[in-house]
């Protein structure tokens, strides 16, 4: 029976008791809260600003993953990038990702648990349209990082989702 090794993501968490701020592997973070963000995504929504709401996503994301591999130049091929990327997803209490496929011009990433919808689906109940951009914005971040393109290479766009009743998201990624 063979044996697969997977790159498993280091996790240095730092808490400064002055500032009351996170760091994870030296970058500030927020641990995720999925009251707040159902907040904020509601808000999105309401303003029409839900691609704003993805943008930052995708930059905060993109500057994480980008800073770990620096630090981290032994990791090399896509498939140790994808795997370090989905646990910094639960690892931040995003929820669980999976990549179904990625290629230079497409990609297919799947959710079976999100705080996001888990949390919208407790506030609100089932919603008529994906709400999910931040995970959509991680996607684009990872793709992008994992292939060394530049920002802004690809957009991803829920197809299927947890708060429409669908037993999973998915995430359609497509290179710009």
């Amino acid at each position: 029976m063979a044996v697969v090794i997977k790159k498993t993501v280091e996790y240095d968490h730092t808490f400064d008791s002055k500032t009351k701020r996170h760091m994870i592997n030296s970058v500030q973070s927020v641990f995720h809260c999925h009251h707040y963000t159902t907040l904020y995504t509601q808000l999105a929504i309401d303003a029409d600003e839900t691609e704003l709401l993805k943008e930052c996503a995708r930059e905060s994301f993109s500057k994480m993953l980008a800073q770990y591999f620096e630090s981290h130049p032994e990791i090399k091929n896509i498939e140790d990038k994808l795997e370090i990327g989905c646990q910094y997803y639960s690892m931040t209490g995003l929820g669980k990702m999976n990549i179904r496929f990625i290629g230079n011009y497409s990609g297919e990433v799947e959710v079976p648990f999100s705080h996001t919808d888990s949390g919208w689906i407790k506030k609100w109940g089932n919603y008529d349209k994906p709400i999910n951009y931040i995970t959509a914005g991680f996607a684009e971040a990872l793709f992008e990082i994992a292939l060394g393109l530049p920002e802004k290479s690809f957009t991803a766009n829920e197809t299927q989702s947890i708060v429409m009743g669908d037993e999973f998201s998915t995430f359609k990624v497509i290179r710009r």
